[in-house]
C-alpha cells in the first residue's frame, strides 16, 4: 500500500454525537454515554475502516485502527449544525474531517493539507446479546423520536411478544422470552395534530425476522410521507357551481404542527376519483383556485368546522367509518 494512500485512509475515522431532537425538531441534549462505542466506516465505499470515540462536552477525542495502527483523533462538536470537525495528525501533517450526522451514518470528506477532498461515510455499531431487540427511531432527518411503543413478535407462538418504548434518544431496548424460534419487530407511533390524536404502524428498516438466541439490532424511520396522513373530500356548494377539476388547487396552511411536524404551507392539486389524497393530518386553513374559461378564480369555501364562505377557511380531520381520515370541503364560484 502507498503511503500516499494510508494517509488517505488514515484520515477518515471521524466519530461524532448524535442529534437528540424530537418529531417537532425541538433540540434536547445528548448524554456522552450515548456516543461512546465502536464505529465502521469505509473510504470512497472501499476501504473498511474501524474507530472507537468518547465524547465530552462538546470534545470528541477517539482512535482509528487501520492496517494494524492506531490514529489518535481529536475534534469538536457542534450540536446545533450537527457537525464535527475533526483534526489529526500522520508525517507531522495536520488533516481536517468535516462530517455531518444523521441517525446513526456519519457522512462528510476528509481535507487533505493540499485541500483535496476524500468521502468518508461511519456508521455506529450496535450490537445486542442473546434475547435481547434494540435500536432506535427516528425521522427522515434523523431526529430521534421519543415515545414510540416499539414490539417484538414471536413467529410461531400466539400472543407471545415483548414491548419497549424509546426514551429521549430514540433508542430502546427489549429482552425476549428464552424460547426458541425467530421474531418479528415493529413499532406504533402515536401523536396529536391540530387537537386530535393519530397512530401510524412502523416497519424495521430490516424487516428480516431474527433468531431470538442471538438476538438483533432493529432501526426504524418514521416517513411523513407515508405515515399519519388522510384524504380531502370537495363538494360543490350548489348545482350551479362550475369546477374545473384540472386546474383546481387548494393551498393547506397548518394551524400549528400537522402530523409531519410542519407548520410551512403547501400545494396540492385535485385528483379526479380521488380527491386531494395523502395530506397529513392536521387543522389546516385552506384556500383554493381553479382556471375558469381562461381566468385564475378565487374560490369561496366552507367546512365543517367553518360553515361561513370564505376564501380561506378553517377545517380539520374527522373520523368516517368507511373512508378513514377526512378532510371535508364546500366549494363555491365567487
Amino acid at each position: 500500500m502507498t503511503h500516499t494512500r494510508l494517509l488517505a485512509l488514515a484520515l477518515l475515522v471521524l466519530p461524532v454525537a448524535p442529534v437528540s431532537a424530537a418529531l417537532t425538531g425541538a433540540a434536547l441534549a445528548a448524554p456522552a454515554s450515548t456516543l461512546g462505542g465502536a464505529w465502521k466506516g469505509k473510504l470512497d465505499g472501499f476501504y473498511e475502516l474501524d474507530a472507537k470515540f468518547t465524547v465530552q462536552g462538546n470534545s470528541v477525542t477517539g482512535v482509528l485502527r487501520f492496517a494494524k495502527m492506531d490514529f489518535p483523533l481529536r475534534g469538536i462538536w457542534d450540536n446545533a449544525k450537527n457537525l464535527v470537525t475533526f483534526k489529526y495528525t500522520y508525517a507531522k501533517e495536520i488533516h481536517t474531517v468535516k462530517a455531518t450526522l444523521r441517525g446513526s451514518t456519519l457522512t462528510g470528506f476528509d481535507i487533505s493539507p493540499k485541500g483535496k477532498q476524500t468521502a468518508v461515510s461511519l456508521t455506529r455499531v450496535t450490537t445486542a446479546g442473546a434475547y435481547v431487540m434494540t435500536g432506535t427511531v427516528r425521522d427522515e432527518k434523523g431526529n430521534p423520536i421519543a415515545g414510540v411503543e416499539v414490539f417484538a413478535d414471536h413467529t410461531a407462538y400466539y400472543d407471545m411478544n415483548a414491548v419497549g418504548k424509546t426514551d429521549a434518544q430514540g433508542r430502546y431496548t427489549i429482552t425476549l422470552a428464552h424460547q426458541p424460534g425467530t421474531w418479528n419487530a415493529g413499532a406504533y407511533l402515536r401523536g396529536e395534530a391540530g387537537g386530535q390524536p393519530f397512530e401510524v404502524r412502523l416497519s424495521p428498516d430490516n424487516d428480516t425476522p431474527f433468531d431470538g438466541s442471538k438476538g438483533a439490532v432493529r432501526d426504524f424511520t418514521y416517513k411523513a410521507s407515508t405515515g399519519a396522513t388522510g384524504k380531502v373530500y370537495t363538494t360543490v356548494a350548489h348545482s350551479a357551481v362550475e369546477l374545473d377539476y384540472e386546474t383546481l388547487e387548494f393551498t393547506f396552511t397548518p394551524d400549528g404542527p400537522n402530523a409531519a411536524g410542519s407548520t410551512a404551507p403547501f400545494n396540492r392539486k385535485f385528483v379526479m376519483g380521488s380527491g386531494v389524497p395523502d395530506i397529513p393530518l392536521g387543522r389546516y386553513r385552506v384556500s383554493a383556485t381553479q382556471v375558469l374559461n381562461g381566468v385564475r378564480q378565487q374560490l369561496l369555501l366552507s367546512s365543517r368546522l367553518q360553515k361561513n364562505e370564505a376564501t380561506s377557511v378553517l377545517a380539520e380531520f374527522t373520523d368516517d367509518s368507511h373512508y378513514g381520515k377526512t378532510l371535508e370541503l364546500f366549494l363555491k364560484n365567487p
